[in-house]
């Protein structure tokens, strides 16, 4: 073929897609099967790409300039300069750096009951319990184990809080835990063909039981247990717990409890039939880090959760609810909840829900804030004198042709989240302006190191470590303006 012919073809081929670019329609055409076939469009073209970016690195650095004693400082409103340890720096420009909480009605009061709580512990020797509970951006206790590390840094206490005797999914960062596989574990949003005939899931919104081995001749003693042990990735408060609390119950037939610390057996203890919640305690006296926990029976009880703490200080519990939206609590045993968030004595819950609710795009979200509110009134109702604080939504991304573009009804939903917190009397803190705000998400994914996985959504351990020093910073920010107040 001629040169000039070959020119031809792709002048022609060029005016045809040109041409197709300029009528073909900018949402696409849908195809039968949810299929919808999308094209370059004249859009496309003429318009330049939003190619705004957030600075990764001025982020890492405004952070690094932060931490308690600067805080502390800051935290007076009347401070001009601030002492980092490396150089002076205006009070003013480190305030900035803090993405604060917010109130309702702006009341920074709403906090203090806790704050004092905190405070007195040195004199009190109370155990206080922080619940976080969240869908998979928490799991394997990726942004919680800081929050942790730093309250009980801060405020005492040691132990990885309150887990389930079996997980879901693997769960090794803060405490190796190993089940046996006679387990089985019940979620209070899962479907199922067979449902429960109650609701007793309990705080972990979960509950497991033992499956007994049919095929066994004697099934009387059943064998199931649960192992702990020190992780080499976790902090050293993590390490360590002066106390075992099993919260069961409900089991039709006595069974038998044994306790382990190392090789040894440390107690043993027969549990009758119980028609009600059960909590089986064990204190020691010295720190222990590796535990083995045994059931023996023909019927063993529903174990709503195992909690490793300290006798004094703070407990945090990492409570990682895959695929949840948040909308679980009025669904649970009201008085199993209820007692126990009172034997735990919870004193505050963060709740950071809404990524499951992202990928189904709405004009208005007025249904989900009406129901979070709900869930969030329920929660203040069950535990009277918690306090409650909501995180909003991180910014997420989704493909569109060859580039990642957020998702355009973020605002909506951490909008329709804030005004059910603050419906409800909770505090919001705004992650997804903390992360840089809209479009933030790819600089994440694109930082060195990554602090962003490729699928847009969810935080590597190096971002959920800044997601957690920030709300860390804001939290603290907080209490040191009480303290300020001399109450």
């Amino acid at each position: 073929m001629k040169p000039f012919r070959i020119f031809l073809f792709f002048v022609s081929v060029f005016l045809i897609l040109f041409a197709g670019a300029l009528y073909f329609p900018e949402k696409g055409i849908k195809l039968p099967g949810n299929i919808v076939l999308k094209f370059y469009t004249a859009h496309d073209i003429f318009t330049s790409k939003d190619t705004s970016v957030v600075n990764i690195q001025e982020i890492l650095k405004n952070q690094a300039l932060l931490n308690d004693s600067v805080i502390a400082v800051i935290a007076d409103k009347k401070a001009n300069l601030a002492d980092t340890a490396r150089f002076i720096i205006n009070a003013d420009s480190l305030r900035k750096i803090i993405i604060q909480i917010e109130y309702p009605e702006k009341d920074s009061t709403l906090l203090y009951p806790l704050f004092k709580m905190l405070k007195e512990l040195p004199k009190s020797g109370q155990l206080i319990r922080i619940m976080h509970y969240g869908d998979s951006q928490i799991e394997d206790d990726r942004i919680t184990s800081l929050i942790r590390y730093n309250l009980q840094h801060k405020f005492g206490g040691s132990g990885i809080g309150l887990v389930p005797a079996s997980h879901l999914y693997p769960f090794a960062f803060s405490i190796i835990q190993e089940s046996s596989e006679n387990w089985e574990r019940n979620l209070v949003y899962a479907k199922t063909d067979n449902p429960l005939p109650h609701k007793r899931f309990g705080a972990l919104a979960s509950f497991c039981t033992l499956k007994a081995d049919q095929s066994a001749q004697d099934t009387s003693n059943s064998l199931g247990w649960i192992k702990f042990s020190k992780s080499p990735y976790s902090y050293s408060n993590t390490k360590y717990f002066k106390q075992c609390r099993i919260f069961c119950g409900y089991n039709t037939e006595p069974f038998v409890n044994e306790i382990y610390t190392g090789s040894e057996l440390y107690d043993a203890e027969i549990i009758p039939p119980s028609g009600k919640l059960k909590v089986i305690k064990w204190m020691f006296n010295e720190p222990v880090s590796d535990l083995l926990i045994q059931f023996k029976g023909s019927a063993g009880p529903e174990v709503y959760g195992i909690a490793l703490d300290n006798t004094s200080g703070v407990a945090v519990d990492n409570i990682p609810l895959r695929g949840c939206a948040g909308l679980i609590f009025t669904s649970i045993d009201q008085q199993l909840l209820r007692e126990m968030y009172k034997e735990l004595n919870v004193k505050l819950f963060i709740l950071q829900f809404g990524g499951n609710v992202v990928p189904y795009i709405a004009e208005k979200y007025t249904n989900y804030e009406k129901w979070y509110c709900s869930q969030i009134e329920r929660l203040k109702e069950l535990c009277p004198g918690a306090a409650v604080l909501v995180v909003g939504v991180a910014d997420m991304s989704i493909k569109e042709k060859d580039r990642f573009v957020p998702y355009p009804n973020l605002e909506n939903i951490n909008r329709a989240i804030k005004n059910a917190a603050f419906k409800a009397g909770a505090a919001y803190w705004d992650l997804h302006k903390a992360m840089g705000g809209k479009n933030s998400m790819p600089s994440w994914v694109k930082a060195n190191p990554p602090l962003a996985t490729t699928d847009y959504v969810h935080f590597t351990p190096r971002g959920s470590k800044l997601v957690a020093q920030m709300l860390y910073n804001a939290f603290i920010y907080e209490y040191f303006r009480y303290e300020r107040t001399g109450k």
